[in-house]
């Protein structure tokens, strides 16, 4: 890259080393620019959003419907030679038109497959001729008519991650599988027609080579390529405490709070009930409620209390989805995604994690920064190892397949060098051991 800079300036001048910064500073005062008309005139933002936004205090610009929030963050074609490619496109939101297309139908009857051998779940996982919705952890079956708009009568035990569809001429069934238990649900369905869903897959731009394979009795997206993502850049938006203190406290900021200020964080106490905690460097945010009630012990439940949680927070909630639960369903984690892979920093940026692992206490860590408004990056996009690479780097420290829980591909949150107002996306491994997810580098330095 230095070399590339020096060639531009011997080309063009002096002048020329000022153009991009220059170029940069325009496209922030722009962008900052739309932004305050966007929230001086929400009228012009919203008019044709008013159907997916939901009024919860001072984030009523970026709430979103339960739906959108639990939206499956993946979809996967299988042709009729089992080959199987992850959808994307910049243009269309893949998922979301599989989904209406889905609406439509009637969903009639669910019920088990009884006695599913790890070998047929691998199996049904690619089957030929079908399209795959994917989650990357375990929800609730009750959820499933929020999403698609049904009525069905399902069993509040029943939890899946991931929705299969038979693209056949004649569509009567699709399945729900479930990763933890290699439990798969049949249910039945009237006026099924796949043809609209086909009409979709044609429209879409990327395609990657996938694989869904078993790995000692779990499953493991599998890439067996070398894959090239884009990297991308955000303006940065930082709320206020004020903002959090008036969606988090009875009495918002103006109420009766004790408040104590150090070099490293200010934390905000109402009463015995409520406190919370801003790190003044990283911007990372500590809140823990004593004075609630557990929303329930099923799944389905605990979701639903997430969702409204999330809104009552107060943190802008665009491309947020959930990621994942812990065994005992009682904390959860929520990222922003970009083009349909999930963000993930150290310090909570583009993540929120709410716990309710002890009745009446509600625990959440989020961030006060959040992604607002694109912009241009002309970087070259970034070449990530086949995940049989990855596999052999793994084991190359020790770390078999049969302790890798998770692998997926993310966009780590980084801070322009030349901006603190600056977000740069660059798309790295991710991998997850012992419930901890790390990149792959740092799974693999050595100490």
């Amino acid at each position: 890259m230095p070399n590339k800079d020096a060639r531009v300036v011997k080309k063009f001048g002096v002048f020329s080393q000022y153009i991009l910064p220059t170029s940069l500073v325009l496209v922030i005062i722009i962008s900052l620019t739309f932004t305050w008309l966007i929230w001086t005139n929400p009228a012009h933002f919203n008019k044709n959003a008013n159907e997916n936004t939901t009024s919860a205090g001072p984030a009523q610009l970026s709430a979103r419907a339960l739906t959108d929030i639990y939206s499956p963050s993946q979809i996967i074609h299988t042709d009729g030679n089992q080959n199987q490619k992850l959808l994307f496109d910049q243009k269309i939101n893949v998922i979301n038109e599989v989904i209406k297309d889905m609406k439509v139908w009637h969903f009639d009857k669910v019920k088990p497959i009884k006695k599913v051998t790890a070998k047929e779940y691998g199996e049904t996982l690619n089957q030929e001729d079908a399209v795959i919705l994917n989650y990357p952890d375990s929800i609730a079956g009750g959820l499933l008519n929020d999403i698609f708009n049904q009525q069905l009568t399902i069993n509040g035990n029943v939890e899946f991650n991931r929705i299969l569809v038979p693209l056949g001429e004649q569509l009567d069934k699709i399945y729900l599988l479930n990763d933890a238990n290699f439990a798969i649900y049949e249910i039945d369905i009237n006026a099924g027609n796949t043809n609209a869903i086909m009409q979709t897959i044609k429209q879409v731009k990327t395609a990657i080579p996938v694989a869904e394979q078993l790995y000692h009795q779990h499953v493991l997206l599998n890439y067996p390529n070398e894959i090239s993502l884009k990297q991308y850049s955000y303006l940065q938006n930082k709320q206020s405490q004020h903002l959090f203190l008036n969606a988090l406290f009875n009495n918002g900021s103006n109420g009766n709070f004790k408040t104590r200020k150090t070099t490293a964080a200010t934390s905000y106490e109402e009463g015995n009930n409520r406190r919370v905690s801003f790190d003044n460097k990283t911007g990372a945010v500590d809140y823990q409620s004593f004075s609630g009630t557990k929303g329930g012990t099923s799944l389905n439940n605990a979701l639903r209390q997430g969702f409204n949680d999330l809104l009552s927070i107060g943190v802008p909630l665009d491309n947020t989805r959930y990621f994942e639960t812990n065994n005992a369903n009682d904390s959860f984690v929520y990222r922003t995604y970009v083009e349909g892979f999930p963000i993930f920093n150290q310090t909570r940026y583009g993540t929120v994690r709410l716990s309710y692992e002890n009745p009446g206490t509600e625990h959440a860590m989020f961030s006060q920064y959040s992604l607002q408004v694109p912009l241009p990056n002309n970087q070259a996009a970034v070449k990530l190892e086949s995940s049989p690479e990855v596999i052999q780097k793994l084991a190359t420290v020790g770390v078999g397949v049969s302790k890798i829980e998770d692998m997926q591909i993310g966009y780590e949150w980084q801070t322009d060098p030349s901006s603190d107002m600056v977000v740069n996306l660059r798309p790295v491994w991710y991998i997850e051991i012992s419930n901890k997810w790390k990149r792959l580098d740092q799974w693999v330095q050595k100490d």
